[in-house]
């Protein structure tokens, strides 16, 4: 998460709406919309989930191995997916982001996808979050939201954000 944004949700979250409102100079764009730093990381590790699993193919185990997923869990994700390889990629994924839990980012999926010489795949998907945060970026400094995120009060919140599957 961006340590800006954690400063400015700590900060946002002891002042009143008309405080909240005058710090609008320190981001313009993002506090009039509404943001979640949540929402945004969990889409951006589902993004980086949909590039692996349409690009590792067997090269899964290396990577499940890297990410710290124990061979027990390897043979019960095979098991429970015997012929569905990109089941078996995510499942993978799946125990790999419940294992770090919050500690889970696509820099670490990047990072394991160039340790195990899956470099194209590494490159997809930073290509895939430039794309996305340029895109964010346009939407901000349009003051366009689109209307699929939260307040800066609800950055707290342990539930996952409406509509999302995890």
């Amino acid at each position: 998460m961006d340590p800006f944004l954690v400063l400015l949700h700590s900060v946002s979250t002891g002042l009143v709406s008309d405080e909240l409102t005058q710090l609008k100079f320190l981001w313009p764009g993002l506090l009039g919309q509404k943001f979640s730093p949540r929402r945004s990381w969990e889409a951006d590790l589902r993004a980086a989930f949909d590039i692996i699993c349409d690009n590792v193919g067997k090269d899964w185990r290396r990577l499940a191995r890297y990410l710290k997923v124990t061979d027990a869990k390897i043979d019960a994700i095979e098991e429970k997916y015997p012929r569905n390889l990109t089941e078996q990629v995510r499942e993978s994924l799946r125990v790999w982001k419940s294992s770090r839990r919050e500690d889970a980012a696509v820099s670490h999926l990047v990072r394991a996808l160039r340790a195990c010489q899956l470099n194209l795949v590494a490159d997809l998907i930073e290509e895939e979050q430039q794309a996305r945060g340029l895109e964010n970026e346009s939407k901000s400094s349009r003051g366009g939201g689109g209307g699929t995120t939260m307040s800066l009060r609800s950055w707290d919140s342990d539930r996952p954000a409406l509509g999302t599957p995890w």
